[in-house]
């Protein structure tokens, strides 16, 4: 079985295609869509899912409760699975947004392109994601093979990265959350209480996140 999260208007052969309903779009006119899920309660037995797939999709959660997505997907996942993942190049939009040189509608779209449409509570982009930051994520939950392709079209620039989970990488709950905090750390200022409190709050949410989408088995 191969997954199509948050697929749109584009239906993909051999996948199962699911969406939100037409009704908690906006400006989508019509949905191809074989189901109606929200991604953040969606749930699969550990290692029966070949591929998971997702286009302009992934940036739309908080950074923690992506970790929390990506950690449970990988249990999904078999032996060998793929998971293919297309999100806004930060990094590369932002030069876009700086440039003095670009036209003024070039670089307030690269700018709507790191932020999202904005109009509707879920068409907001809360990651900057990059090629160098999506392969530090794959690493971090044990995906190998991982395939980077930086993509650009009219002033917008994306990334692409593809990886395959390992043969004998399964990650406990634990491990997951300590593998989670490890990343996130990285987010905070120093070790002041504020900035540890904070990291308690997303590691809390992160937590919430997991319980609903990590493999049924588990």
């Amino acid at each position: 079985m191969k997954l199509h999260l948050g697929c749109g208007q584009v239906y993909l052969e051999g996948y199962v295609n699911i969406d939100y309903p037409l009704d908690k779009h906006t400006v989508q006119e019509k949905t191809v869509a074989d189901e109606f899920h929200d991604l953040t309660k969606l749930r699969y037995k550990a290692k029966t899912i070949d591929e998971v797939r997702l286009h302009h999709v992934y940036e739309h959660f908080p950074r923690h409760i992506a970790l929390a997505l990506l950690a449970s997907w990988q249990g999904w996942l078999k032996k060998g699975g793929k998971i293919h993942i297309e999100v806004p190049d930060f990094d590369e939009s932002a030069k876009l947004v700086i440039d003095p040189s670009l036209p003024e509608r070039d670089r307030k779209v690269a700018l709507r392109h790191i932020f999202g449409s904005n109009e509707a509570p879920w068409a907001t982009h809360y990651e900057g994601w990059s090629a160098e930051r999506l392969r530090e994520a794959m690493k971090l939950f044990g995906f190998k093979n991982i395939k980077i392709e930086q993509t650009a079209y009219l002033a917008t620039r994306n990334v692409i990265v593809t990886a395959n989970k390992a043969g004998l990488t399964e990650i406990s709950t634990q491990k997951a959350r300590e593998l989670t905090k490890k990343y996130l750390r990285n987010f905070t200022l120093n070790e002041s209480k504020f900035e540890t409190s904070l990291l308690e709050i997303w590691l809390d949410e992160y937590d919430a996140q997991y319980k609903l989408t990590a493999s049924k088995n588990k």
